[in-house]
């Protein structure tokens, strides 16, 4: 098409905002749902915001309040934890845009709209209301939410400041995130939120070891200024090349969020991490390594070191597993650092770092878990091709725990006690990830429970449970050696229990509810 028919359309076709009209006209003439049915819908969707929003704004505040009643600090002021948190939410809403947007098509929609000779502008601009309305209010309640947490006595006027910064700000970022689609560069994007989610916790390590003087907070209007500016700008970028994002771009972001929102709604974990795959759907996995000791393990060892190999290929060749190993080690460790975080707290988040790092450990098994026949080709049977799988992970977790467990260690002056815990978890979390790539999926065949977030098939709690499960059980000596700031025999004794365990229902195959 010609760059005047791609603005105006071509002569005597409809514009590309006719042909929504008249679908949107067919499609509510056939329509089954009835106006109670919508209401009742927007109205739980409406109330569970509300009430989410409340009660995350009262903690917020609470943490505010507990800020401002404690003496100038000598450790990491809180109101910086604040901060990195509203950076989370900018990289996870970066990220998310670049991979599902912000303009995409559906399957059906795209094969009847763009083969069109219509204009292109009018009938890509409503794709645009729902990511920038969406990431917009994500904005708004971040904003509204930073300033609380940093300043409790904030005025109503200084309130609305910042939630209206933050709502022109979200606005201005899918607008921005145009014209990188319209040039095909939704990578670079991606992954300049995956760097922003990544500095969270690097940069809360760093922040602990040399904790920054205490945020200051003013009230101030000029934010909302700049951030009017922003949007002003990112409105005229997109305007200009949103008619020219590609055929191709537009069907990879309306698939990927088709299955983002089935895999949210099966509560599936790895098609979650399949829909947020910023590698194009036609060139995955097409990369190849020479390894020529493969050849030499498998004569040793048998045909499932060719596994453990490939598993080892995908983590050291994928800088971004690397990455999320690194966070995970600087989650586990900012909370021990803290004096002020509780030590309930700093269990949970040693487990938490440990179990990011493990499932990064475990994308061979998840690879096997979608395409079977990589599994049942090799000669071998079931639980040793699931033994060969955790052995990776486990290798992995074992250094990951290694300097992990000596840092808490040198905290407690007991570096050869915490060592040998942490090298005792580590099976616990790789099989805790090799489990948790296995499990069977939802079966939505059966009987349905209906609730008024939708309708979920029998034993889904279950399934989706299967990993962490393994991973809290085996979790118990780290807590108990945090609240109790020693490790003693019994604490080893039990741990080497949990992971004998662990690697018992690792490598068990996992049947599916009311399977036999």
């Amino acid at each position: 098409m010609t760059t005047t028919e791609v603005t105006t359309g071509a002569a005597g076709y409809p514009s590309g905002g006719a042909m929504r009209r008249w679908t949107r006209l067919v499609v509510r003439t056939r329509s089954t749902t009835s106006m109670g049915e919508l209401l009742s819908d927007v109205y739980t969707i409406v109330l569970t915001l509300a009430v989410t929003i409340a009660m995350v704004a009262a903690l917020a505040r609470s943490q505010g309040l507990t800020r401002a009643s404690e003496p100038a600090p000598t450790v990491l002021d809180t109101g910086w934890v604040s901060v990195l948190l509203a950076v989370a939410v900018l990289g996870l809403t970066t990220g998310l845009l670049a991979r599902t947007g912000p303009v995409s098509l559906g399957s059906a929609r795209a094969a009847w709209w763009l083969p069109l000779p219509g204009e292109r502008g009018s009938l890509l601009r409503p794709s645009l209301l729902a990511p920038t309305a969406t990431s917009a209010s994500v904005g708004a309640v971040t904003g509204l939410l930073l300033v609380l947490a940093l300043d409790p006595d904030v005025t109503a006027a200084h309130g609305l400041a910042a939630a209206l910064a933050g709502l022109l700000l979200g606005a201005a970022l899918a607008l921005g995130l145009v014209p990188v689609e319209a040039g095909g560069r939704r990578r670079v994007a991606s992954a300049v939120g995956d760097v922003l989610l990544a500095l969270v916790p690097l940069t809360a390590l760093a922040l602990t070891l040399a904790p920054p003087p205490p945020l200051r907070v003013g009230g101030a209007w000029w934010p909302v200024v700049v951030a009017a500016v922003v949007l002003g700008l990112a409105w005229w970028a997109a305007a200009r090349r949103l008619p020219w994002v590609h055929d191709t771009e537009l069907r990879e972001r309306g698939a990927a969020t088709m299955e983002l929102a089935g895999a949210s709604l099966s509560m599936d974990t790895r098609a979650l991490g399949r829909a947020l795959d910023v590698a194009p759907r036609r060139s995955r996995l097409r990369g190849s390594a020479r390894l020529r000791a493969v050849p030499v393990l498998v004569r040793v060892l048998g045909p499932g070191a060719a596994l453990a190999g490939a598993d080892a290929l995908l983590l050291l060749r994928s800088p971004r597993r690397i990455v999320q190993l690194v966070c995970g080690g600087a989650l586990a460790l900012t909370a021990p650092l803290l004096p002020q975080v509780p030590a309930l707290l700093t269990a949970v988040l040693i487990a938490a770092g440990a179990w990011i790092a493990a499932l990064t450990t475990a994308q061979g098994a998840r690879n096997a878990e979608a395409v079977p026949a990589v599994d049942a080709l090799l000669p071998i049977g079931e639980r040793a091709v699931r033994a060969w799988r955790l052995a990776v992970p486990v290798l992995a977790m074992v250094l990951w725990s290694a300097v992990v467990f000596s840092v808490l260690g040198r905290l407690h002056d007991d570096v050869g006690a915490w060592v040998a815990l942490g090298l005792l978890a580590a099976p616990v979390w790789a099989g805790g990830a090799v489990r948790s790539a296995y499990r069977p999926p939802p079966d939505f065949s059966g009987p349905l429970i209906v609730t008024p977030m939708g309708a979920y098939p029998l034993g889904l709690a279950r399934i989706a449970s299967t990993g962490p499960d393994v991973v809290m059980l085996g979790a118990i000596p780290l807590l108990v050696a945090v609240l109790t700031g020693a490790v003693t025999a019994v604490t080893l004794g039990l741990q080497v229990a949990f992971a004998a365990l662990a690697v018992v229902l690792a490598v068990r195959p996992v049947r599916p509810p009311g399977a036999r």
